[in-house]
């Protein structure tokens, strides 16, 4: 009489079954390592202290990539001190990671109230 039993295989975490011939031995499954990727922060039409809790936060989660960062503040159409406060405060905790950032683009309004605010020079990545 033949045992209809079951018999438990042991299988080594992270592997998987593959059969070759008659046995079935376990392989190694390589999981794929993400790749690091910059992160990209987007400044939407208005960076006010009304959007300021929604900015914190998208600079928050971006901060927590591996860099470097990209900054695209083309859009912005109004900005008071408050959001301009964000953006220096983001800057300056790259400088001290020693993680590079870049802007690509600045639309005018953003420019002028970074201006006005004289932090140009806290806003650019050291060469």
């Amino acid at each position: 009489m033949k045992d209809s039993r079951k018999k438990p295989r042991s299988k080594a975490a992270g592997s998987r079954p593959v059969r070759g011939g008659s046995a079935v031995r376990a392989v190694p499954v390589v999981q794929p390592v993400p790749a690091a990727r910059a992160g990209r922060v987007v400044l939407g039409t208005s960076c006010t202290i009304q959007e300021a809790g929604a900015v914190r936060a998208h600079l928050m989660a971006q901060a927590a990539l591996p860099g470097p960062y990209e900054i695209d503040g083309a859009s912005v159409e109004l900005i008071d001190t408050a959001g301009v406060q964000l953006l220096v405060a983001f800057a300056l905790d790259c400088l001290e990671k020693g993680v590079a950032y870049k802007w690509t683009g600045r639309s005018a309004t953003l420019e002028k109230a970074i201006q006005l605010l004289g932090v140009s020079p806290l806003l650019e990545y050291p060469a």
